[in-house]
């Protein structure tokens, strides 16, 4: 079976302001991503398409994917119906940057986390300018 619910991971080298579809502009701080998602058939092809820079913009995780670098994606079994319950989850430790984003159909905060690093990874640094930067 070709479905389920993902997470899929997303890194953000720089911070950013990403105008995100109907939900607004937000400014985006450098760091990694993780977009909780579902696909009840070809999640393959969804998370292909995540992966991709060049595409229509349709749903809110493309106006970031476009940025951001794709470096992977957990695969958990369930029905949609677990997505939420999964962001759920993950909104305990991690903090949504935007609410309501990725979440237009289901009353969820939102399926979007942020986080500086992930374990073990040091924080993204931001940039700095001057001599001997």
């Amino acid at each position: 079976m070709d479905g389920g619910v993902y997470i899929a991971v997303f890194r953000l080298t720089r911070a950013r302001r990403i105008a995100i579809g109907r939900l607004g502009r937000f400014a985006f701080p450098a760091g990694v991503y993780l977009y909780v998602g579902s696909a009840q058939r070809n999640r393959d092809a969804r998370l292909a398409r995540h992966a991709r820079r060049r595409k229509p913009l349709r749903w809110h995780i493309d106006y970031l994917s476009t940025k951001a670098d794709m470096l992977g994606a957990i695969l958990l079994p369930g029905r949609k119906a677990r997505e939420c319950a999964v962001a759920e989850e993950l909104a305990r430790t991690v903090a949504r940057p935007v609410a309501r984003f990725g979440a237009s159909d289901c009353r969820c905060g939102g399926h979007l986390f942020h986080a500086p690093a992930l374990p073990g990874d040091r924080p993204v640094a931001p940039a700095t300018g001057g001599a001997g930067a």
